[in-house]
């Protein structure tokens, strides 16, 4: 679990892609954003909810509409890690998971269907014990993979959304801050922070989701990994790396080949004052959907700002690019990111905003250049959520980025 000056103090640089919005009347209500506002973990318990909002104005002025509450009726206690929210399509469903990450009361994840957006029901991995709790959760070829501190679970995803537990196995995974299925959904990668630093894992994708550790891989300096990205082609996982130091210095980008059996290669870093930005703490990334950007958040002096890194594959390579203060409620911290996807009203870069400490929060919007990738805010920007303990901690989008 964070530290407590860590959640207060440390002010998150958060990063993400987007190109023109062009909302049309009958399309805009197909673009949405779904945010966990699991966020009770300085506050009394409470049942944890998901707030919807979709994509609406025009493209000189997109706008972010709260439109609906999800209530999972299952209690929250203890602030989750992210990604704790997931949106995907399976046969002729789309499914809405929301993870009610807690410690020392049952770990529950909640189902959701659109369009409707009813509850399916609460899942609890009972091989879990109570204290282990805390999950985040991944999703693949019909499969929902969630991490509870020293377990992974793989869940199958049935029709209706529904889910049945698969395996539950025993890892060396003390607290996960990033998770994802490769594109080709055969590896899942990990990014693990425990006190100071830690490490990565990786994972092979069998038969009716079973899992094969490969890890987890020890980083080659003082680095505590947070969120990670990966490639198109499922040949490189991208890591966000915040060193450790007194203080204060300037984050890595860590980018790790990922093998046709599912293991990972030697790590190569980017960063430690490379990217010319100060003193930064780079805590996610996120790729653009044409992969020549590379967004990186972090903090520093009291800004939350939005990085373009000049991202190439072949061979490996992230130079400077350009940052952008972000518009800020007093108090906030940027935390999850979510690229919308290419098809319909075009493309967005969503941004959770939150307060943990008062209970407030709000969904940034970006643009971005398609000649630097600068990436700046609509004018609406940032979008206040409404609602008791609203914070914005962890965030998905609809339709996904197309890899």
């Amino acid at each position: 679990m964070k530290t407590l000056p860590k959640l207060i103090c440390a002010v998150v640089l958060i990063a993400a892609a987007v190109a023109g919005f062009a909302p049309s009347p009958g399309a805009s209500s197909e673009h949405f954003v779904i945010v966990n506002n699991n966020d009770n973990f300085f506050r009394a318990q409470g049942n944890n909810y998901g707030t919807v909002l979709k994509l609406a104005g025009t493209k000189e002025n997109p706008l972010l509409n709260q439109v609906a509450s999800l209530a999972t009726g299952v209690q929250s206690s203890g602030g989750g890690p992210i990604p704790s929210v997931q949106v995907v399509k399976v046969g002729a469903d789309i499914c809405v998971f929301l993870v009610t990450s807690t410690y020392q009361i049952p770990n529950e994840i909640s189902s959701f269907k659109y369009p409707n957006l009813t509850l399916v029901g609460n899942y609890s991995d009972g091989n879990v014990p109570d204290y282990d709790s805390a999950v985040t959760i991944a999703v693949g070829d019909g499969y929902l993979y969630a991490t509870y501190g020293n377990y992974l679970a793989s869940w199958a995803i049935g029709e209706g959304c529904a889910l049945s537990l698969g395996q539950t196995y025993t890892v060396n995974t003390p607290e996960v801050e990033g998770m994802a299925v490769t594109p080709d959904e055969k590896t899942l990668v990990l990014s693990e922070a425990l006190g100071s630093f830690c490490c990565v894992d990786s994972f092979s994708i069998g038969a009716n989701g079973s899992l094969t550790e490969h890890g987890p891989y020890e980083l080659g300096g003082a680095y505590s990994p947070w969120g990670m990205d990966i490639t198109a082609d499922s040949k490189y996982a991208v890591f966000a790396g915040e060193p450790y130091c007194q203080n204060g210095c300037e984050g890595f980008v860590m980018v790790f080949p990922i093998n046709p059996d599912g293991s990972l290669g030697n790590e190569e870093d980017f960063g430690n004052g490379e990217f010319g930005l100060g003193n930064f703490e780079f805590n996610y990334v996120r790729l653009s959907p044409n992969e020549k950007y590379l967004y990186a958040s972090g903090g520093g002096d009291n800004q939350i700002t939005v990085t373009a890194l000049n991202f190439s594959e072949n061979p490996m390579n992230i130079t400077s690019g350009c940052t952008t203060a972000l518009r800020q409620i007093s108090g906030i911290t940027a935390w999850s990111l979510a690229t919308a996807g290419t098809t319909g009203t075009g493309e967005g870069l969503y941004v959770a905003e939150g307060n943990l400490e008062v209970g407030q929060g709000a969904v940034g919007l970006l643009s971005m250049d398609p000649t630097t990738g600068c990436a700046t805010e609509v004018p609406a920007s940032p979008f206040v959520l409404s609602g008791a303990k609203a914070v914005a901690v962890s965030l998905a989008a609809w339709p996904p980025r197309p890899f």
